[in-house]
C-alpha cells in the first residue's frame, strides 16, 4: 500500500501542480484547500504520512495548522513568502521541510521523498 501524502492550499492550480509535481513518486495523494479540511484528515486514526502545507491561507494560518499537526505526519511548509525568519519559525514549529513559491517539480519530488524514508515519525507504520 502507498503512503498518504496531503497537499494543503486554497489554490486550486498549486494543489494540481503538486500532484502533477508526485506523479512518479509511489503515493496515493489527496487534497484540502484549508486549513480546517487538514485538521480534519490528519485527526484520523492514521493520518497521510506527508503533508505539504501552504502557510497563507484564509482561515487557520498554515503556522497554526502545522503547530498542530506536526506530532503526527511529517510537514513539508510551501509559501511565497520564503525570509529566513519565516523558514526558521516553520522548522520551529515542527516543519520536515520548506518549499519556496513558485514551486519547482524537482524540488517537490526530492523533498517528498526524502520525508517519505525518513524514520521515526508517526505515519510511518
Amino acid at each position: 500500500m502507498n503512503p498518504q501524502v496531503l497537499v494543503v492550499d486554497d489554490d486550486q492550480l498549486i494543489r494540481t501542480m503538486v500532484r502533477d509535481a508526485l506523479s512518479d513518486v509511489p503515493c496515493d495523494i489527496h487534497e484540502a484547500d484549508s486549513g480546517d479540511a487538514a485538521l480534519s484528515i490528519v485527526s484520523r486514526e492514521k493520518p497521510p504520512a506527508v503533508v505539504l502545507l501552504d502557510l497563507m491561507m484564509p482561515g487557520k494560518s498554515g503556522l497554526e495548522v502545522l503547530k498542530r499537526i506536526s506530532e503526527r505526519t511529517r510537514v513539508l511548509v510551501m509559501s511565497a513568502l520564503d525570509t529566513e525568519a519565516l523558514v526558521q519559525q516553520a522548522l520551529k514549529a515542527g516543519a520536515h521541510g520548506f518549499l519556496a513559491k513558485p514551486i519547482h517539480p524537482l524540488d517537490v519530488q526530492n523533498l517528498v521523498r526524502a520525508a517519505l524514508e525518513a524514520p521515526g515519525r508517526a505515519g510511518d507504520e
